[in-house]
């Protein structure tokens, strides 16, 4: 099933024959031109990675929650040593589900004992899994390209793999979250890789380990082991069979422990509480933003795709599938084609789970990585053709695509730089919102209740119901939210941390309950990734001041 390393010595020696036979036919000079365009390639990359890094740990270090969703993992985390606490029964306080295995959640916890702040080491998880994964398409690339054309080209593809995400809107807003995404497509992307360079089916064993730590990092990222298993079948089914049953009884032995030690209720927690509602219209605005912010990216992508495209209908027309097999193998470039491909099709079938209830644009990541690979493949394969003096002007185009890309990355990196003291001093100005905010919760007895959850763990307090969940599932008919209602009726929670109580996450009975029991008695601004909130203290009718 792998590439063997004598395909990849025919494939070296093919290269030097061809290059031989055009020497002794004609004399072309040298052009130098793709050795400069690899270079401004190059600055360009340095200048759009540097700015999205820096932008990026900026944000990481903010001390207060960058996203809703941050509060919630910062939770798990907090609990996911104390399984039958974290996947615990929604009959009573805390009313919380626990949507994802919990590998990210184990490996923030450990690194938390480094840094003294578990929220900081979630987000220090994810910046470093964002480098990972940049490195690891980069790598991937060079290494496919490298053994069928120049180094030149090779870095040149690597290159525009390397920087294109740093432009990808999903990966901006999620590289600095205390997010499982990251780090779960670190795993996949680097199962990928041990996957088209392998050389050996023990690797094909270490691509199947990484694709199930994903799966357990989080439970949707199965379009990778998928995609490896599906071109494994068309090369060597007997092969294919034996790694399927390897990552099957491996992944069903981890998922009955856990279901055992937990009394079978992370079943209920990742396949019952987490399965929204869902409906074709709220996917179809998210994907169509996606395709027009992509535009260069995804035309790339399925430019390189077309050709294994071919292959299959070719070996389809004349129904030899023997055919397929030689031309995916006969070199670790179309092998690593071939696979992407898959795996954009793959990745590209799930991106209709961004109009699931509560979903965001993390939909959109895997898909849009995939496509990184898949440029910077296209890209190597023509900076060959250019280098050889064989570009057609229909090319050109294929050619400024990247450049463009990278510029108008670097542009605005460039322009996030310029502000960076600005925007350093709004943050400061949120930080001293939220605060106040955390005093004010520290300061008032238990139980406290608090939209922002982040602000809950700063402040020592437990947290007692998740709002989005809540109503989620009470629309859905699966939690009664009776008695966590009555405790807002009965004024049970000294001060509540609210947002809009006339939202999606209140719009049951707990939003009138708010609005019948609780009056607001002061806002403070918080900052959230890309836009700015205000959060409103509420405290119980029934006291006609805080104290």
């Amino acid at each position: 099933m792998a590439i063997p390393k004598t395909a990849v010595k025919t494939t070296r020696k093919a290269e030097a024959d061809r290059r031989a036979s055009d020497q002794v036919g004609t004399f072309r000079r040298p052009s130098h031109a793709p050795r400069y365009y690899v270079v401004s390639l190059g600055l360009l990359a340095a200048l759009s990675f540097a700015a999205f890094f820096y932008v990026a740990v900026t944000h990481a270090a903010y001390p207060y929650e960058l996203g809703y969703s941050e509060g919630i993992v910062l939770w798990q985390a907090q609990h996911v040593t104390n399984l039958d606490r974290a996947y615990a029964p929604l009959s009573h306080l805390p009313y919380i589900v626990f949507h994802y295995t919990p590998l990210y959640h184990l490996v923030s916890l450990g690194v938390s004992k480094t840094t003294g702040d578990l929220l900081h080491a979630g987000r220090l998880v994810s910046l470093i899994s964002t480098l990972g994964i940049c490195l690891t398409l980069a790598w991937t690339v060079y290494r496919s390209l490298v053994s069928r054309v120049s180094p030149t080209a090779a870095i040149g593809g690597a290159v525009v793999a390397f920087a294109a995400p740093c432009g990808l809107d999903a990966v901006t807003k999620f590289a600095p979250l205390m997010r499982m995404d990251m780090l779960g497509l670190w795993f996949v992307f680097a199962g990928l890789a041990v996957f088209v360079l392998a050389t050996n089916t023990r690797s094909q064993y270490v691509a199947m380990l990484l694709f199930l730590a994903a799966l357990y990092t989080r439970q949707t990222l199965i379009a990778g082991a998928l995609s490896c298993l599906l071109v494994g079948a068309i090369l060597n089914p007997r092969q294919a069979t034996k790694l399927i049953i390897f990552t099957f009884v491996l992944g069903a032995t981890i998922l009955t422990a856990l279901t055992v030690a937990t009394h079978g209720q992370v079943l209920k927690h990742l396949f019952v509480y987490n399965l929204n509602r869902y409906a074709i219209r709220w996917a179809i605005g998210p994907m169509s933003m996606n395709v027009e912010s992509t535009v260069p990216l995804l035309s790339m992508a399925i430019a390189a795709a077309s050709g294994p495209f071919r292959d299959v209908l070719d070996s389809s027309f004349h129904k030899r599938l023997a055919l397929l097999r030689l031309r995916i193998s006969s070199s670790a470039y179309n092998f690593a084609l071939f696979t992407f491909t898959v795996h954009f099709i793959m990745a590209g079938l799930t991106v209709i789970g961004v109009g699931k209830s509560g979903a965001d644009i993390n939909y959109f990541l895997e898909w849009n990585l995939s496509a990184c690979v898949l440029a910077g493949l296209l890209l190597g394969g023509l900076l060959r053709r250019w280098q050889s003096n064989r570009v057609h002007s229909a090319f050109v185009l294929a050619y400024l695509l990247p450049w463009l890309m990278l510029l108008q990355q670097s542009l605005a990196g460039a322009r996030l730089l310029a502000h960076r003291s600005t925007d350093q001093k709004i943050m400061e100005q949120y930080a001293r919102g939220s605060q106040a905010l955390e005093n004010i919760l520290r300061d008032h007895p238990d139980p406290v209740m608090s939209e922002d959850m982040t602000l809950l763990y700063k402040a020592g307090k437990p947290v007692p119901f998740e709002p989005a969940i809540v109503a989620e599932l009470a629309e859905r008919g699966v939690l009664d939210e009776t008695p966590l209602v009555n405790l807002v009726r009965n004024q049970r929670f000294s001060v509540m941390v609210i947002s809009d109580p006339h939202s999606l996450r209140y719009w049951t009975a707990m939003g009138r309950a708010i609005l019948e029991n609780y009056q607001p008695v002061g806002t403070y601004s918080s900052y959230t990734l890309g836009s700015s909130g205000v959060f409103s203290v509420y405290v119980p009718q029934s006291r006609s001041r805080m104290h």
